[in-house]
C-alpha cells in the first residue's frame, strides 16, 4: 500500500508530536484524535500511566470504556501487569503486556466469537462505539501505553484492508521512543525522591529559576531539565545537624552537644562561653569531654568526623 503525499506528511507531524508528547491528557487526546482520522476510526481510546496515575482519554467514545475500566480495575500484581476482575479483559491485558511494543489486531487475542460474548465488548467498547479494535502498544514498568481505533463495522476499509495496521506500525517508533522515555524520567524522579530522603546532605528541589537570591549557602546548584524546571540546591548539613549526629552516635550529653555545634561552628573558646552563658574554663571541660568521647584529639577532626557518620533518617512512606 502507498500513501498519498498529504497521508504522508501528516504521519510525519503526528511522528513529531509523538517524541515531543509531555504526557499531559489534552495533548494526548489531540494526537488521538488525529490519528484517528487519519485512519477513518469511528472512536478511539488511549490510556497509559503518567508518573503512577492511570490516565484514559478516548475521542468521539461514549463513557462506556472509562467507566467499565476503572469500576473492573483490580490493582497491579508483582510484575507490574495491571489486572481487571473481568477474566476476558484480564486475560488479554497480560497477554498484550507479555507479547510487548507492537500494533496487535484484536485477532491476536481472541476469536472473534470470544470478543463478542466478553462482558467488557459488551458493556464497553462495542457501546462506545468501538466494535472492531486494531492498535498499538508498548509495555512499561506498570502496565502499558496503548492507542487503539475502534470501527462500527468490520468491513470499514481501513480496518478490513489493513490500512490502519500499517499507518500504526509507521508510527509505533516514535510512539515507543516518547512513552519509554515518560516513564523512564518517572522512574528516575521516584529514584531521585529517594536519593533525597536517604541523603547525608541537605539537599531539596527549588522550584523556578536559579537567580542570584537563590540558593544561599549551597555550595552546589543542578538546573534541572526543561524550563522552568527548577533546581536541585546541595548543601553540606549545618552545624547544629553534625552535632546531634555526634551526640546520638557518642552518647553526648546536652551540654556536651552544645559544646560541639559551638566547636563545629567554629567558635573560639571565649565566643562559646557566651553562647551557652558559661565560664570558659567550664567550656573548656566540655570540649575535653567532647573530644574523650569521640576518640579525637583535636578540635579541627570534629567536623571530618561528624561528616563521615550516616544520618539515621524516617523512612518517608510515600517512596
Amino acid at each position: 500500500m502507498e500513501l498519498g503525499l498529504q497521508h504522508a506528511l501528516k504521519v510525519a507531524d503526528i511522528q513529531r508530536r509523538l517524541l515531543t508528547f509531555e504526557a499531559d491528557p489534552g495533548t494526548g487526546e489531540a494526537i488521538l484524535a488525529d490519528v484517528a482520522d487519519l485512519l477513518h476510526a469511528d472512536a478511539a481510546m488511549a490510556a497509559w500511566l503518567n508518573e503512577g496515575t492511570p490516565l484514559l482519554v478516548t475521542w468521539n467514545a461514549g463513557p462506556q470504556i472509562e467507566e467499565y475500566f476503572f469500576r473492573t480495575f483490580a490493582g497491579v500484581d508483582r510484575d507490574g501487569n495491571i489486572r481487571s476482575t473481568d477474566p476476558d479483559l484480564d486475560n488479554i491485558n497480560l497477554t498484550r503486556r507479555q507479547m510487548g511494543s507492537g500494533v496487535y489486531h484484536e485477532s491476536a487475542f481472541a476469536r472473534r466469537a470470544v470478543i463478542e460474548n466478553a462482558a467488557f465488548h459488551r458493556e464497553a467498547f462495542r457501546p462506545a462505539g468501538m466494535n472492531h479494535v486494531v492498535g498499538m502498544t508498548t509495555r512499561l514498568a506498570v502496565g502499558e501505553a496503548v492507542f487503539a481505533m475502534g470501527y462500527s463495522n468490520a468491513d470499514a476499509p481501513s480496518f478490513a484492508m489493513g490500512k490502519a495496521e500499517i499507518v500504526l506500525n509507521l508510527l509505533l517508533p516514535a510512539f515507543v521512543h516518547s512513552f519509554k522515555a515518560l516513564d523512564r524520567k518517572a522512574r528516575n524522579f521516584e529514584r531521585l525522591q529517594r536519593a533525597i530522603v536517604e541523603s547525608d546532605m541537605n539537599v531539596t528541589l527549588q522550584d523556578g529559576q536559579l537567580g542570584d537570591d537563590n540558593g544561599t549557602g549551597a555550595f552546589l546548584n543542578l538546573p534541572l531539565p526543561g524550563p522552568d524546571a527548577g533546581y536541585l540546591s546541595i548543601s553540606p548539613p549545618d552545624a547544629a545537624t553534625l552535632a546531634a549526629r555526634l551526640a546520638e552516635q557518642f552518647g553526648l550529653t546536652r551540654r556536651q552537644a552544645d559544646t560541639a555545634h559551638c566547636m563545629l561552628d567554629g567558635l573560639s573558646t571565649k565566643e562559646a562561653a557566651a553562647r551557652m552563658g558559661i565560664s570558659p574554663n567550664t567550656v573548656r571541660r566540655h570540649c575535653e569531654a567532647v573530644l574523650t568521647r569521640t576518640g579525637i584529639s583535636r578540635r579541627s577532626e570534629l567536623n571530618r568526623l561528624a561528616r563521615s557518620l550516616t544520618a539515621t533518617r524516617p523512612e518517608d512512606p510515600h517512596l
